[in-house]
């Protein structure tokens, strides 16, 4: 399985990358505001000004980094304690309603992963649904809390998500993305069900009784999964608190579930996405793994010829394999419709047209759109 090659990180995020290790960063970048940027851009300005205000050159860096940095710290620990207070009320609104919820992503690792929650940033929280009907059921809840959904296609193959926020005290915005399916990305997506990932969850007690997140195998195998996804669908560029998350998971896995980690990226087809993910982050934090799985996981890659990274990495291949792994004629018809003509509400919403004799027009202009959008990215 061929995999992509990775840029060289420029010398910004190399400096971050060592302050988070805990390795001597060097000289201090010259540009300070592309510092404070890029940490922001990667999720990683708290967990920066942690590292940092340990080290005995803290007060060496210039006062205005120093206080940008402990001033953002401060609002993430403010942030974090609304937005936990948030999710005990949503969690335990789902709970009365007989809705099972897993947290995915940041805002379990947060608190299963990170010695304290606010070093984790993330702008929304993930929730996990058993089903697109009970996802609309937790929408229809999260209403009663006087949550908002902005205007999105509705398309279930074209979308596996749907997001709703609230403004809260002070002007904060709570977003929280519902999930009946792990991501937007088909081709990675349907490799495991809620049923097994709630028979391995565990609790998360500092988010109440209702709260729970995936265990630390399939969390690894998400982690890696989900940066791919980016890569392919996005074309972001591999944002250093995804790969943080990998490298904290992968120093926390015993032997046995190593075992178990690579026995299931095998057996689901993605250990292509998980050695290129691995390989990425031991790039940025220097992670020790072990040889073994990696040369199991190199094993199980050769074998997945059915998906080549490099090829997937063309946007019109991408939609082309996406097209062809869909299971049934009809699902393929079902996904093409979504993708080019989302339904007539959104696109009224989105273009702001009222007599439907022009919706035709507009669809066009989004095709376009779509595709001249492909192009200036290269993707």
């Amino acid at each position: 399985m061929a995999l992509p090659s990775t840029p060289s990180p420029d010398p910004i995020r190399a400096w971050l990358a060592a302050v988070i290790r805990g390795a001597e960063p060097g000289a201090l970048p010259p540009d300070e505001a592309g510092l404070l940027d890029t940490a922001r851009a990667d999720g990683v300005l708290t967990l920066c000004h942690d590292r940092l205000r340990r080290s005995p050159r803290w007060t060496q860096y210039p006062e205005t980094l120093r206080e940008a940095m402990t001033r953002h710290a401060y609002q993430a620990v403010a942030v974090e304690l609304m937005r936990a207070a948030e999710l005990r009320d949503v969690l335990a609104a789902l709970a009365q309603a007989g809705l099972p919820v897993l947290l995915l992503k940041g805002a379990a690792l947060a608190y299963t992963l990170y010695p304290e929650p606010h070093l984790r940033d993330r702008c929304d929280t993930d929730l996990l649904l058993p089903s697109r009907d009970e996802a609309e059921r937790a929408w229809r809840v999260l209403q009663t809390l006087g949550y908002q959904r902005p205007n999105a296609a509705s398309g279930d193959l074209a979308c596996g998500q749907l997001g709703c926020y609230k403004t809260g005290s002070g002007g904060f915005t709570h977003a929280l993305d519902i999930h009946w399916r792990l991501n937007n990305a088909i081709l990675l997506v349907e490799r495991f069900t809620f049923a097994e990932l709630a028979a391995a969850a565990i609790s998360i007690p500092e988010l109440g009784p209702h709260a729970w997140g995936l265990d630390l195998v399939y969390a690894l195998l998400l982690a890696c999964i989900h940066r791919v996804a980016h890569q392919l669908w996005n074309t972001s560029t591999d944002r250093l608190i995804w790969l943080y998350d990998i490298h904290l998971l992968t120093q926390r896995l015993a032997d046995e579930e190593w075992q178990q980690w690579v026995v299931l990226a095998q057996k689901r087809g993605v250990s292509g996405s998980c050695l290129n993910s691995l390989r990425i982050a031991q790039l940025a934090f220097e992670t020790v793994l072990p040889a073994n799985i990696l040369s199991q996981l190199q094993a199980g890659a050769d074998r997945e010829n059915w998906f080549n990274l490099d090829l997937a990495s063309q946007w019109w291949r991408l939609e082309w394999l996406t097209f062809r792994v869909l299971p049934s004629t009809a699902a393929r018809l079902r996904w093409l419709g979504q993708r080019l003509f989302p339904d007539a509400d959104f696109m009224r919403r989105q273009y702001g047209f009222r007599h439907s004799l022009w919706l035709p027009w507009f669809y066009g202009v989004r095709i376009v759109q779509g595709v001249a959008k492909r192009i200036r990215q290269g993707h």
